[in-house]
C-alpha cells in the first residue's frame, strides 16, 4: 500500500507517524499500533520523535496537509509544485 493511500484521510499525529513507520519498514506490516503507541506519547523515544518530525517536514514541503489545531495529517491531494 502506498503512503498516500495510508494517509488519504485525516489521521491523528501518532497514527500518521505509525503508518509512516510501517510504510518505511520501521515496523512490520502486522505490527499493531497499540503495541508501539507509547513511543509517540512519551518523551524519550527518539524513533517516535523522528517519525513525527518527518511528518512535519512533509507538511512544510506541501506533500502532506497538517491541521495544527487537532495535530493531524493527511496526504495533500494537490501535489506540490516541484519546479
Amino acid at each position: 500500500m502506498e503512503l498516500k493511500d495510508m494517509l488519504a484521510d485525516w489521521q491523528d499525529y501518532d497514527v500518521a507517524a505509525f503508518r509512516l513507520g510501517v510504510f518505511l519498514g520501521v515496523f512490520p506490516p502486522d505490527q499493531k499500533f497499540s503495541g508501539v503507541k507509547r513511543m509517540f506519547w512519551m518523551d524519550g523515544y527518539p524513533l517516535g520523535d523522528m517519525l513525527v518530525d518527518f511528518l512535519d517536514r512533509m507538511a512544510q514541503t506541501g506533500v502532506l496537509l497538517k491541521d495544527e489545531e487537532d495535530e493531524r495529517y493527511k496526504w495533500n491531494p494537490e501535489p506540490p509544485d516541484l519546479s
